[in-house]
């Protein structure tokens, strides 16, 4: 009896020990569990708080014209002729001069400067030399769709930096095509890379683009502050703002045109003869039946200020030139 008792002292020395034990194991896991928890509750917030961080300082690069109240209304000056017009200060964004700025506008052949950006973003310095041949598809698109063309040749092989060109200064649709083909692969893949950039830059709200050339449709529709808002991401980038500022251009020596063919920018050609104030440093032109004359300009003032015009709904190619120099030199510094 007494030898049983002693076993059964025993056996509940034992369990005591190995529960408490496990007690201990437990608690130790769930304080390592716990410790782990607060771990990943402090990387989540660190990485939301990184994420967050990011967003904002993208957010605060965004170029956005705005008004304040010295922000004259040109709506009755008559120097300036063009239904829709803007100038905007290029360094800090804020609008010197509008008129209709905000209201719906047909970009017409305007919408390049933003093929030229995504295709630009693609590309870099040693690309401008690759040779890319014309395809019968893009001289087509060009032809079917009645417009204005660089003079590519089917099968022809030009460089890289001679399409960029022929986006610009001729307006080439044959070009913008080519090009569109070459940096997204399809045509609808380049569409969509222009919504996604429009995205970046802020203005999906009031401008789309369906095509890469600027052909009249209902949804490739922008504003005389976001085509400011576009030229002004364009001059950022050194390729763009290289094709955009071009007074004259000639392309490289092929079978097809072994002297090439020579570009010039009516625009900048024109504006050079007729202001010698400060200088334009970049420009694109437009017109569509639905936008009539527009045109988009950067402006550096003798006192090297920087300013972007933007005009549509103009009733003559010079018009736009007269626009611009009447905003460049009534209402920059």
């Amino acid at each position: 009896m007494k030898k049983t008792k002693i076993i059964a002292c025993i056996c509940l020395i034992v369990l005591i020990v190995v529960c408490s034990v496990l007690s201990n194991k437990e608690i130790s896991k769930h304080k390592n569990d716990s410790s782990q928890n607060v771990s990943d509750d402090i990387n989540i917030q660190k990485k939301t708080t990184i994420e967050t961080s990011e967003l904002q300082e993208k957010k605060s690069d965004i170029f956005v014209p705005s008004a304040d109240d010295k922000t004259v209304d040109v709506s009755s000056d008559n120097n300036i002729v063009s239904q829709y017009a803007v100038l905007v200060n290029a360094d800090d964004g804020t609008i010197t001069a509008s008129k209709n700025a905000n209201e719906k506008m047909y970009p017409a052949s305007m919408t390049k400067v933003m093929t030229l950006l995504v295709a630009a973003e693609k590309l870099n310095n040693e690309s401008l030399g690759q040779k890319i041949e014309i395809s019968i598809e893009a001289t087509d698109y060009s032809f079917e769709n009645d417009c204005s063309a660089a003079g590519f040749l089917v099968g022809e092989q030009v460089t890289v930096e001679d399409l960029l060109n022929g986006i610009i200064l001729p307006s080439g649709a044959e070009a913008a095509y080519q090009v569109a083909i070459m940096t997204s692969g399809t045509l609808e893949q380049f569409v969509d890379d222009m919504n996604k950039k429009v995205q970046e830059l802020g203005i999906s709200q009031t401008t789309h683009f369906s095509n890469p050339v600027g052909i009249f449709d209902e949804n490739n529709y922008s504003t005389a502050c976001d085509m400011a808002v576009i030229l002004h991401a364009a001059m950022e980038n050194e390729i763009c703002k290289k094709v955009l500022s071009a007074r004259n251009y000639t392309t490289s020596c092929t079978q097809q045109h072994p002297q090439g063919i020579t570009f010039s920018s009516k625009f900048l050609n024109r504006i050079d003869r007729k202001f010698g104030k400060g200088k334009v440093v970049g420009a694109k032109t437009g017109y569509v039946n639905q936008s009539r004359y527009c045109a988009v300009s950067m402006y550096e003032s003798e006192a090297n200020n920087k300013y972007i015009c933007v005009t549509g709904m103009a009733g003559k190619a010079w018009q736009t030139v007269y626009d611009h120099i009447a905003f460049y030199q009534n209402y920059c510094k």
